[in-house]
């Protein structure tokens, strides 16, 4: 098959919509000609190959820095040649209109993937109406006219409630040949968080709840919140490759997500996959993964003085810490591996 990907964002650009299209982007690519088209930002070529993965970037503005990519052309496309299958990613980008337009008026078999699990929650109340129309207007155009596909059990029930006559799972994945558990000795408890600097993701909530701790927390990522979330203190260590994001899960304890909203949250599985203990928030799908008191712990968004309980918990506990990591990574052993995703991802692509 000839696939062609449009994902607004993509490498070199670090989120979990981007790991997604490359985790099944490169292993679709071993069996078919795979094309991702998607925004060229500052520094990266306008055409290359990774991993078998033939790219091309068309020139974008963002007026969100980090989180909206809008194309300013989209020459080049009607250039593509024969088609036999198209992908979006996430309902909001103007580049999944683009592609799924041109899906339509080229009558070529159009998968859409979901993401997301609510509406777009932004601290600018004008943004958070923009979104939301954007929602009923374009974003609810895509899920009622493409065949349609989500990351989530929560995720296919927000794209239902948008206009999805359909849904199938397909899940979000770990490697977990990578992520391959191996741990390494370190003097002192540690708590990771692996993600975004933004507000939704709840970081601020996660450092008020270790004061007084007796453990190291370590945050990876960067992001336009950065700032104010210094001043709350913490250890900052920057956005960092998967190796890295690997090293330091491989000397951590414990890996805390207390965003307010996930399709499916990959630190979570990456955490699960190295064999750390998880408290995260019970939001979106993130309850798909983590059975709360079973492989770890669930708490209410927000909630800082419950998520601080937990980790008073687990800090104290090393023994209930090993038995959450230990049948946490069964679980994403078993249910989130990228190649058997890929299995299923690919069945669906051929059955359009």
């Amino acid at each position: 098959m000839r696939i062609v990907i449009f994902s607004s964002y993509f490498l070199p650009h670090k989120g979990g919509v981007e790991n997604y299209v490359y985790q099944t982007a490169k292993r679709l690519a071993k069996r078919n000609k795979v094309l991702v088209v998607t925004s060229r930002l500052k520094g990266a070529k306008k055409e290359e190959v990774i991993e078998g993965i033939h790219i091309l970037r068309l020139p974008a503005v963002e007026p969100l820095p980090g989180r909206l990519a809008v194309p300013l052309m989209a020459r080049g496309i009607e250039k593509l040649g024969k088609i036999d299958v198209i992908i979006t990613h996430t309902r909001f980008y103007p580049l999944s209109l683009a592609g799924g337009v041109f899906a339509r008026l080229k009558r070529i078999p159009w998968l859409h993937v979901e993401h997301g699990t609510m509406h777009v929650a932004y601290t600018n109340p004008l943004v958070n109406i923009g979104a939301r129309f954007v929602d009923a207007t374009a974003g609810g155009w895509i899920l009622r006219n493409a065949s349609v596909a989500a990351v989530s059990q929560a995720s296919c029930r927000f794209a239902k409630k948008l206009g999805a006559k359909s849904c199938q799972v397909v899940y979000n994945g770990v490697d977990t040949k990578f992520f391959n558990g191996k741990r390494k000795k370190h003097p002192s408890i540690r708590i990771a968080f692996v993600g975004r600097l933004i507000q939704e993701k709840g970081v601020q909530d996660l450092l008020k709840a270790v004061k007084g701790l007796k453990a190291e927390l370590i945050i990876v990522g960067k992001g336009p919140y950065e700032k104010e979330l210094k001043k709350l203190g913490g250890k900052f260590v920057g956005e960092t490759d998967s190796k890295g994001v690997r090293d330091i899960l491989s000397q951590s304890d414990i890996l805390v997500n207390p965003s307010y909203g996930e399709g499916l949250p990959t630190a979570v599985l990456e955490a699960g996959a190295m064999g750390l203990a998880v408290v995260a928030t019970d939001v979106g799908g993130t309850n798909e993964i983590i059975q709360d008191g079973k492989n770890g712990y669930l708490v209410h968004p927000g909630n800082v003085s419950e998520l601080k309980k937990k980790l008073q918990i687990l800090v104290k506990n090393v023994k209930l810490r090993e038995k959450f990591g230990k049948a946490l990574q069964k679980t994403v052993r078993e249910k989130f591996d990228w190649d058997e995703i890929v299995k299923k991802f690919e069945k669906v692509l051929k059955s359009l």
